[in-house]
């Protein structure tokens, strides 16, 4: 039978009343009493703009307090505004009583109100400029520059008008880094704006851009935008839907017309404004994707370990959790001895108001794990989940894990997060993928929000108080030692906000935590212990992020012979250079060259196949058809004599010793990897490849290309090994049975492009695994032995291998379990959001 959840008590009315008498550039004071208590300091919320900033204590001394109260002198408060408030605008403050019972105010003016407005400021100038329409969007950047401070803040307001009439208001947050870097500033001070569709149907737009209060206006503005007239917006949408038909114009056509035609976009830089409308709709998707919550609706126990929280974000973390639309909960907060009077009483106070939360205190500070641990053993939950102090939950949080799971089975289920700004501000997403065991080994991408079978997790010992730093880490680790892939089940929704502080790692990076980094490479390396796969561990740069060296025998390392598979066609200089590395750079390998010359003609290709038959461990193929990319490497695969296979372009040149060791081992060290990939480099040190996602721009692109070779990409992705879906065959690894069996490269339907990609697919389709490795890096001058694919005269036969793909694999290409289905599949990868509906089950 159905439990009916805890509901908390109704509280008895207050007596409450807060008097206003000094206001100044600084702040406020008055006096504050609840008549019902009349011997208790109050301690109230402060919240400016309805986010929670601070908590204040009405401790002060009032020599005036007899007119009020006979039995306490000490009712009064000052309270310092906060800087990033003194900004010239108006805000609102108002104050509530800790279990957000709102205060009402008077002042010396008389009247009771129900909010303060304060507009502090200060003397700076504006610096900015409006860069203009790019992707679509108008953008630009705007700066506070306060020369005695010292500071170059974002975040100003800015006023868009047209015609003399306000049109909108935006707010210069977004990340700039090409801004900060410039400057030496911060970051966070781009805007973007999204014309409304009423004023996209006018012929020609003048925007004006204001920064405000003082109504600078930036460089850059006015601006003028002309758009398509509402004819040919018509004609345009017909043309795009019929190039998908037209093979011998429609890949440039489509690309012109699309970027022309106006519609909705949302950068990966404008998440704030995605967020709000996204947000809202994932209960509705939830229901969508999975279903009904469990009918015996188990509690689940949040388990909180508290140690000296800014105590308004503490009490805002209590407020997210009260308001989750799942009601059978229990909130575990352990006091790890902060010894703070005032948060010791918001916690009493707090779990007073709602019996569903339990305070424990610890007798001296254990720290992060042994507070967990304390909490874990006294959870009486079937689901355990993971809070931390000054964190906040999305309201409909348990409500969609519950949802997972009863669909799923899964006993350990985690979401994607983001983080929030001290004023509230949703900020730096991590839409995260399926679960991947090789990208966790160096990444612990999964994070928050977590929630594990209880059961499970007690199985599994808790957490280890030796590795506090990365304890959750090593927990995920260990879960997943027992766990099967079936059972750890990805939420792909925003469920869990990281509050961004000057000393935790959501603000500052791993850098802000450097025990972090060598507590989370030893746990990596005694998981693979444990699991007999010994390997160094190391961080890379000092992050969270770590390199697995797998330390396989040289003997099993040279038993596995490599047959280096390499297609050309004249362009004998760069074929030799390519040669050449290979024989100088590669190490600690077995290996042979199998060279496949597909019809050279210039007079140097006679002298060179004679010179490279000659050399020891190299073969030549003369193969005299038309350039057949799939056919060339399926004649090199069945002469190899070697039990792995390596696709290699002629213009590929490697410099480190180590690349196809690096490769070799990812399959050595898992007998279930069928393939390997390595990061590939333009001359100019920009990435070329760093893995391949699905459905991106129709069939595949290549992620990160043209990030510089050392960035660590989108959430550590280009920096890390990990599973994908697909990587390039221009430096494939494959194990020649895997190859063999699923039958090769396509040489009927798939000539030249998307061949390696449709060879992946049928790899993870027959159970083996993709793995992409940043540790073998080689230089990729991309083309130069065919020339440019995409030329006039063959977009005909890339758009008829685009539809052969799309055909092929309809519900494969669109779903990549390695690349979030909140990304939009159109402009690029990791670059821009879209909106699932509400009915959305992907």
């Amino acid at each position: 039978m159905a439990r009916t959840p805890t509901k908390p008590p109704t509280p008895p009315a207050r007596n409450l009343l807060c008097f206003i008498d000094r206001m100044d550039m600084s702040g406020i004071g008055g006096w504050a009493v609840d008549f019902a208590a009349p011997r208790a300091s109050l301690h109230l919320r402060v919240l400016i703009d309805g986010v929670i900033t601070d908590m204040l204590i009405c401790d002060l001394h009032r020599d005036d307090a007899h007119l009020v109260s006979q039995e306490n002198s000490r009712i009064g408060f000052r309270y310092e505004i906060p800087e990033r408030y003194r900004d010239g605008l108006r805000h609102e403050l108002t104050l509530a009583t800790l279990d957000g019972t709102p205060v009402p105010m008077t002042s010396r003016n008389g009247g009771q109100l129900a909010a303060l407005s304060i507009c502090l400021a200060k003397p700076v100038r504006i610096d900015g400029l409006v860069d203009g329409m790019v992707d679509g969007l108008i953008q630009g950047w705007a700066l506070r520059v306060d020369e005695h401070a010292g500071t170059r803040l974002g975040g100003s307001r800015i006023l868009v008008t047209m015609e003399g009439q306000p049109v909108a208001e935006l707010l210069a947050d977004q990340y700039r880094a090409d801004v900060a870097e410039s400057l030496d500033c911060e970051a966070a001070c781009g805007f973007i704006f999204s014309p409304p569709p009423e004023l996209r149907r006018k012929r020609r737009n003048v925007f004006r851009f204001l920064v405000l209060p003082e109504r600078h206006e930036l460089q850059g503005s006015p601006l003028e935008i002309i758009y398509p007239e509402e004819g040919a917006r018509e004609r345009i949408e017909a043309l795009i839907a019929r190039t998908d038909e037209l093979f011998a114009f429609a890949y440039r056509m489509r690309r012109d017309l699309q970027a022309s035609l106006p519609r909705e976009r949302y950068l990966l830089a404008d998440y704030p404004r995605w967020a709000a409308v996204s947000l809202p709709l994932a209960a509705s998707r939830a229901v969508a994707r999975y279903g009904a919550l469990p009918a015996s609706q188990p509690r689940v126990s949040l388990i909180c370990p508290v140690y000296r929280p800014a105590i308004g974000d503490f009490i805002a973390m209590i407020d997210s959790v009260k308001k989750q639309s799942y009601g059978n909960w229990e909130l575990l907060l352990v006091d790890d001895a902060s010894n703070d009077p005032a948060l010791t009483t918001a916690m009493r106070d707090l779990a007073k108001a709602d019996p569903r939360i339990k305070c424990l205190a610890q007798k001296r500070n254990g720290g992060i794990a042994r507070a967990s641990n304390a909490a874990i053993a006294k959870a009486k939950g079937q689901f355990i989940a993971f809070l931390d102090h000054d964190d906040l939950l999305e309201p409909a949080a348990l409500e969609i894990m519950l949802r997972a799971q009863n669909a799923t089975g899964a006993k350990l289920l985690y979401s994607d997060e983001d983080k929030a700004e001290r004023a509230g501000t949703l900020c730096e997403p991590h839409f995260k993928p399926n679960f991947n065991h090789r990208f966790l080994l160096e990444v612990n991408y999964i994070c928050h929000f977590v929630m594990v079978e209880a059961q499970t997790l007690r199985q599994t010992g808790g957490l280890d108080t030796k590795l506090d730093g990365a304890q959750d880490h090593d927990l995920l680790l260990r879960l997943c030692e027992t766990l099967t892939t079936d059972d750890i089940h990805h939420v792909p929704e925003i469920l869990y906000h990281w509050r961004k502080t000057a000393t935790s790692t959501s603000a500052a990076g791993a850098l802000a935590k450097p025990k972090a980094a060598a507590a989370g490479a030893a746990c990596v390396a005694a998981h693979l212990a444990r699991r007999g796969l010994p390997a160094l561990v190391e961080s890379r740069n000092n992050l969270t992020c770590y390199e697995v060296r797998w330390q396989i025998p040289a003997k099993t390392r040279k038993a596995a012979g490599v047959s280096i598979l390499i297609p050309f066609r004249d362009h004998i200089d760069m074929t030799l250079e390519c040669v050449e590395a290979l024989r100088r750079h590669t190490k600690d390998v077995t290996f042979e060259i199998i060279l496949l010359d597909n019809w050279s003609t210039s007079a140097e290709s006679g002298a060179f196949t004679a010179q490279q038959a000659n050399l020891p461990n190299t073969k030549i193929i003369r193969i005299a058809e038309p350039f057949n990319f799939s056919r060339l490497n399926n004649i090199g695969a069945r002469a190899a004599q070697h039990d792995y296979l390596l696709f290699l372009n002629n213009d590929v040149i490697v410099h480190d010793p180590l690349w196809l060791r690096h490769m070799l081992d990812e399959c050595l060290a898992d007998p279930c990897v069928g393939a390997v990939g390595a990061k590939l480099l333009y001359p100019d040190e920009t990435v070329q490849h760093a893995g391949v996602v699905l459905g991106v721009g129709g069939v595949a692109d290549h992620a990160f290309r043209g990030i510089p070779g050392t960035a660590p990409g989108y959430m550590m992705h280009a920096l890390a090994a990990q599973e994908i879906s697909a990587v390039t065959g221009a430096c494939m690894l494959v194990r020649k049975n895997a190859f063999l069996a699923t039958g090769g490269f396509d040489e009927q339907e798939l000539s030249i492009a998307f061949n390696d990609i449709d060879l992946c697919v049928k790899l993870r389709q027959a159970g083996w695994k993709i793995i992409f490795t940043p540790d073998a890096v080689a230089e990729h001058r991309e083309s130069i032995s065919r020339g440019d694919d995409f030329n006039e005269a063959k977009i005909a036969r890339f758009m008829l291998e685009n539809e052969v793909m799309r055909q092929r694999y309809p519900e494969i290409l669109p779903n990549d379990p390695y690349y979030n289905p909140h990304f939009s599949r159109e402009g690029g990868v990791y670059r821009e959001l879209r909106i699932l509906p509400a009915s959305e089950k992907n």
